[in-house]
């Protein structure tokens, strides 16, 4: 395995978290996701052990949006950026119990005058297929999403925990590292051992391909595990933050693990 406008280095052992509980739900601000990415983008359906490919033209840097869901069945799928047939930049692989819940959302940022191919590939049996949309969204980037906020520096082989009531519906992640390799793994658990989904990610370097996720949080509390899986040697910045929750001005729950401050939505 071979771009912040500025991002903070350092970090914080405990944190709080405010959020209001109620009906509806809100976006806490704006992202690169595209929430209406299946309408935009109809669906491919991917049998499983399938491969399918997207293909595009160099041209001005782009931000390609991959996401994947199930009707109500597991999924199991290795998603890859080519820019040659034996060059892959970055890679990841999602595995998920329920993919009519936890929809996968993720976003590729491609550096300008760069030809590229997106290559999902079903890893599950036959009898699990997924639908996957792939488009180039044309939203701002992830890092430019995160500017001015506080990052957790994440040293090699340590892991990093973060808790969320059930007022969290989905939470945002981002990786960034140093012109450096990046190797991590994302799991979100409702119990001890209980994966509800689990995203391996490799990037050669990762300021070029910094690793964008929204992962889903229902039903109840959830804890999402970090992990850098590289040696000591490559740490990276990680953050995370919360994307959609449920809010009312009643009852406020404040949450143990790392600092984060609710703001408005824009607009």
């Amino acid at each position: 395995f071979w771009r912040l406008s500025s991002f903070l280095f350092g970090s914080a052992d405990s944190f709080s978290y405010i959020v209001r509980a109620n009906q509806s739900a809100t976006q806490v601000r704006s992202s690169p996701i595209n929430e209406d990415i299946f309408t935009i983008s109809p669906p491919v359906r991917i049998q499983g052990s399938s491969l399918k490919t997207w293909s595009y033209e160099p041209g001005p840097s782009k931000r390609i949006q991959v996401s994947i869901k199930s009707l109500g069945r597991p999924i199991e799928a290795s998603v890859e950026l080519w820019q040659t047939p034996t060059y892959i930049p970055t890679k990841f692989t999602v595995e998920c119990e329920d993919a009519s819940e936890n929809i996968v959302h993720s976003v590729f940022e491609v550096p300008e005058n760069t030809p590229v191919t997106i290559a999902i590939y079903n890893t599950e049996n036959v009898q699990f297929p997924l639908e996957a949309s792939v488009s180039d969204t044309g939203l701002e980037s992830a890092i430019d999403s995160f500017e001015g906020e506080q990052s957790e520096h994440i040293q090699g082989g340590r892991i990093k925990s973060y808790t969320f009531g059930e007022e969290i519906e989905s939470v945002e992640v981002l990786l960034v590292t140093k012109h450096r390799n990046l190797k991590a793994m994302l799991e979100i658990l409702q119990g001890p051992n209980d994966d509800n989904e689990i995203i391996e990610v490799e990037t050669e370097d990762g300021r070029v391909h910094p690793f964008y996720t929204v992962i889903q949080t229902p039903g109840g509390a959830n804890t999402l595990r970090v992990v850098n899986r590289s040696p000591v040697e490559f740490p990276f910045e990680a953050f995370v933050r919360p994307f959609v929750t449920v809010e009312d001005g009643n009852t406020q729950y404040n949450r143990g693990g790392p600092y984060f401050r609710k703001q408005k939505a824009r607009g």
